[in-house]
């Protein structure tokens, strides 16, 4: 399983989780490159619940103050999984 960083920037950036109007393009590239990084490691063994895990460690990791965990989080991984499969 390869991760398409292009297209995982763009269900991150239509998420936008921190809620930044307007949105650069580029906000969330440290973002999306551990994710995919995250992706690229776990190969067929990636799970939605571990993806969703991994997802929120990260914002809250780089956002911690801004981000607040939410149900949106597992629509999101399950879109990126589906991107990916």
């Amino acid at each position: 399983m390869t991760a398409n960083f292009y297209k995982i920037q763009e269900i991150i950036n239509e998420w936008n989780p921190i809620e930044i109007e307007p949105l650069p393009d580029d906000e969330y590239s440290f973002e999306v490159e551990y994710i995919v990084e995250f992706i690229n490691e776990q190969k067929t063994d990636l799970s939605l619940l571990a993806l969703r895990d991994r997802i929120n460690e990260v914002f809250n990791k780089e956002f911690e103050r801004f981000f607040t965990q939410s149900e949106q989080t597992l629509e999101v991984a399950r879109k990126i999984m589906n991107l990916c499969l």
